[in-house]
């Protein structure tokens, strides 16, 4: 069987089975901690941001400090910047390890959204000179010794909830940037309007959230 080709970075990579072998893992010998710094920066989603922002100690507004960020189509993007290495990057390691970004958890490995499913491949960009050779376990092993199931599930909802909101045709302008700040990246600000609505799990505070702004941001949008 033919297997699916992702485009990712700017290059074709072939789409990783389940039970592919993944026979690496990370060696102390020669690690330049690649995943931590030296590298493109990584774009956090709200979930992402709000567990970030609970292991760390700091407030959304503190977040954005020690973060970049940008505006795509009026879309604000927070990033973790990696040059000349991440924030939370220590010679121990990560100080956030148990909360670290998806893109940390599969270093080297890249993760496409495509039609609905996560994809996952090797990109050439990810290199690691830390890397050791490992007994071989399946990618799906992978993946779970990385603790990388409610991220996947959480970022995929992400990124439907941005390709819904960008049908919306909002405005490229600052105003768009600051909602969204506002509504849906903040874990400061309550999820819902409903204050009987606040769900103790990250997982269910985040769904609230981006079911509360696809009701808010259109009406907050076109009113400004």
């Amino acid at each position: 069987m033919k297997r699916k080709t992702i485009r990712i970075a700017g290059s074709d990579s072939v789409a990783m089975e389940m039970n592919d072998p993944v026979g690496l893992t990370c060696g102390v010998a020669g690690c330049d901690a690649n995943c931590c710094k030296n590298g493109p920066h990584i774009i956090l989603n709200p979930y992402e941001i709000a567990l970030i922002c609970s292991a760390s100690g700091l407030s959304y507004e503190d977040l954005l400090d020690v973060v970049e960020t940008d505006r795509v189509n009026g879309f604000p993007l927070v990033m973790l910047p990696r040059d000349p290495a991440c924030h939370f990057w220590t010679e121990q390691g990560c100080s956030i390890y148990a909360a670290r970004p998806l893109a940390c958890r599969l270093f080297p490995l890249g993760r496409v959204f495509d039609h609905g499913r996560s994809f996952f491949v090797t990109p050439d960009r990810n290199l690691c000179k830390g890397l050791a050779q490992a007994p071989s376990r399946t990618l799906a092993q992978y993946l779970d010794e990385q603790d990388t199931k409610t991220q996947i599930t959480m970022a995929d909802r992400w990124i439907e909830f941005v390709t819904e909101m960008e049908q919306q045709s909002f405005p490229d302008k600052p105003v768009t940037s600051v909602a969204f700040h506002m509504l849906v990246y903040s874990p400061d600000t309550p999820p819902s309007s409903d204050s009987a609505q606040s769900p103790e799990s990250p997982e269910d505070r985040f769904l609230l959230r981006m079911d509360t702004a696809r009701r808010k941001l259109p009406q907050f949008l076109r009113s400004s």
